[in-house]
């Protein structure tokens, strides 16, 4: 990878991290219950391609997707769900940049990459002349998308299946999304899956969040 290409990763991942991280959880173990049987009945045929987490403003959904990547209580460590994420991110209101498509792509391949979940050759797709290609910094900026179908969607679909189901954990995914508007193929991280979430493969679940008065966003997931 060449040196501008991990500088972008390197940005795309800090942002992906969430504000309350170590800080205590309390009051929703009942949701991490609910979440764990979600995964385990994923693999049964039929079933959607993610879990769509809402609320209104401080109704602990940044709580609940932290305690779930970095789990603190007790309810968190006994449900096990950190060693089923493979990949997460977080959208902050005070910083933009965590909400760039372009950014969210990088982000996820650098964590598929370094995870140790994923079976192996994940590592020698990236180094397919048509993957390679579009994980340069501007084929990325260009067209995320492309990328994200590239670099992340196939590659995964090729590998054969993980012995669990996994998650990828997408918090506040409607911040800064306005449904409609688009400058070029760039679009809005919440566009970028909604689009594609056909795509995923059967052994992975997205698990977002998002306002629940954000209703254009919501319907995005129905």
């Amino acid at each position: 990878m060449s040196e501008p290409q991990e500088q972008m990763s390197s940005i795309a991942y800090r942002g992906s991290t969430s504000l309350l991280q170590g800080q205590r959880f309390y009051c929703r173990e009942w949701a991490l219950d609910k979440l764990r049987h979600c995964l385990d009945a994923h693999s049964v045929s039929g079933q959607a391609p993610g879990v769509l987490v809402t609320g209104g403003a401080g109704a602990g959904k940044t709580a609940l997707c932290t305690e779930v990547v970095w789990p603190t209580s007790q309810a968190g460590l006994a449900a096990g769900l950190s060693q089923r994420c493979l990949a997460f991110h977080f959208c902050h209101r005070e910083d933009q940049r965590s909400t760039v498509p372009w950014k969210f792509v990088l982000s996820l391949v650098e964590q598929l990459r370094a995870s140790p979940l994923l079976p192996p050759g994940y590592e020698e797709i990236l180094k397919r002349p048509s993957v390679s290609s579009a994980l340069e910094p501007l084929n990325c900026q260009k067209d995320p998308e492309d990328t994200f179908k590239r670099a992340v969607l196939e590659p995964l679909l090729d590998l054969p299946p993980p012995a669990h189901t996994l998650m990828v954990v997408v918090d506040a995914l409607d911040v800064h999304c306005v449904p409609g508007e688009r400058v070029g193929k760039s679009g809005s991280i919440a566009e970028l899956l909604a689009t594609n979430q056909h795509l995923l493969p059967s052994w992975l679940l997205l698990v977002c969040s998002i306002r629940r008065q954000n209703k254009d966003v919501c319907k995005m997931f129905s």
